[in-house]
């Protein structure tokens, strides 16, 4: 009978084991909250709406860098030009991120630490009066853009991040809308824990 009590026990025990080691996978979620300093921009908080969910603001500043080329070529004559500029304006970016790839990171023992994934996101975003801006760039007084955008965040190391995202949007300012590409590329730190 002592027998037959242990062995059921240990049965048990095994069992149990192997079932909660197959049958549980770890399922991996967005961080809490996190703040960033993006390197000649601005600053950064990353906000959980849920499991995969951020909503992302940033601000309070905006920089760009702009480059423009053009040629025309007529019979003999050739012209080209080409020339870059620059711009800095109060600015308010908002973005609603989803984090598709989480789980699958996880499983590929990826780093999913402070949200490094690919993500998803619609932005909103809000410029004022430029700054400081270069003589060859126009500035409206004010712009609202809306889009689409397709990203991804990488940490490296203990505080290092980077955002690359790209996608369709559209620009409204001074009475006229038109098609335009959001997103960019941001190197940064995070800040705090």
């Amino acid at each position: 009978m002592k027998k037959f009590f242990i062995t059921t026990l240990m049965a048990i025990a095994f069992a149990d084991m192997s079932f909660a080691q197959t049958n549980t996978e770890a399922e991996a979620t967005v961080e809490k909250h996190q703040f960033a300093y993006n390197l000649l921009t601005n600053v950064s908080y990353e906000k959980s709406i849920g499991k995969k969910t951020t909503l992302r603001l940033s601000g309070p500043i905006a920089g760009g860098v702009l480059y423009r080329s053009s040629s025309i070529t007529i019979n003999d004559y050739h012209y080209e030009e080409s020339e870059w500029g620059y711009a800095i304006r109060p600015a308010l970016d908002v973005q609603v991120r989803h984090y598709y790839d989480l789980n699958k990171r996880l499983r590929k023992g990826k780093k999913v630490a402070h949200n490094s994934g690919n993500y998803i996101a619609g932005v909103v975003a809000a410029g004022g009066p430029s700054i400081l801006q270069s003589d060859n760039v126009y500035v409206p007084d004010f712009s609202l853009v809306l889009g689409a955008m397709w990203g991804i965040q990488r940490n490296y190391g203990e505080r290092f991040m980077m955002n690359v995202g790209f996608g369709p949007g559209v620009s409204f300012y001074d009475g006229i809308n038109e098609f335009t590409f959001v997103g960019g590329v941001t190197l940064g730190f995070r800040l705090g824990k």
